[in-house]
């Protein structure tokens, strides 16, 4: 099965919980992306991977439009339910691929991405085409989960998440996000690494991992070395991660 398909069954399965999502609804990490884009009121938004639809539907009270795209139909269902529920009447639902886009070149005023970089299978087509769609003076957000810089973290982080999750392709660490971003015709304004950390069994639930995926979830975490266990502590309900968010011009 190729990563769109897993996708595709992973979400389609979850729709619902992905709505209620406390870590994708995160009314804080939201306000802070609102602070850091400062969007007008007639940009037009284009929310990539909306997942729920809470990116979509934080901006849209903010800007003139949005488009909100998923490749996965459930999903936009459970976020244009979202949309209707808060009253938002300027977000249109799209399906469609990010590695794909539908849309005219400079497009958008800007264009977001939170929390679903990582299940792209082409990090480089998926970053040009969101770069194309975008006005020259517009912003691009990104937040995704991450992983600290180093060969040990890098694989055996990925490796952990794979197993959680299928559809998984890989976090980027901050110096590959660094150069990933630095092949595009962009102007880096803002970016960080943030430190938090999971409520390991809701992270486990949220895609249905049994009881072997998490066992070998915990032989992966004793066996990191300790400089990278330092990175990484951990207990029965909880585990430390990271994220990448960054905003960046495009020139």
């Amino acid at each position: 099965m190729g990563n769109e398909q897993e996708v595709q069954r992973n979400f389609g399965q979850r729709a619902a919980s992905y709505r209620q999502s406390r870590t994708h609804g995160n009314k804080a990490d939201l306000e802070r992306m609102l602070k850091l884009l400062a969007p007008d009121k007639n940009a037009v938004a284009l929310d990539v991977a909306t997942g729920g639809g809470h990116t979509a539907c934080a901006l849209a009270p903010h800007v003139k439009s949005v488009t909100a795209i998923d490749i996965t139909p459930e999903m936009l269902r459970e976020a244009a339910a979202y949309a209707g529920a808060l009253g938002l009447k300027n977000i249109s639902f799209q399906a469609c691929d990010v590695h794909d886009m539908p849309f005219a070149e400079g497009q958008f005023d800007l264009v977001a991405c939170r929390l679903a970089a990582h299940h792209f299978y082409d990090i480089n087509k998926a970053l040009q085409e969101m770069c194309r769609v975008l006005k020259k003076g517009g912003k691009l957000y990104i937040l995704d989960c991450s992983v600290c810089d180093g060969e040990e973290a890098e694989r055996e982080i990925n490796r952990m998440e794979k197993i959680r999750d299928s559809s998984h392709h890989c976090s980027y660490s901050p110096r590959q996000w660094l150069a990933l971003l630095g092949e595009l015709p962009l102007e880096l304004w803002k970016h960080r690494l943030l430190k938090l950390q999971y409520d390991l069994p809701e992270w486990f639930d949220r895609m249905g991992a049994g009881q072997r995926q998490q066992e070998e979830v915990f032989r992966i975490l004793r066996n990191l070395s300790p400089a990278c266990r330092e990175q990484y502590p951990f207990g029965e309900d909880f585990i430390a991660t990271y994220r990448f968010e960054c905003v960046a011009v495009k020139c």
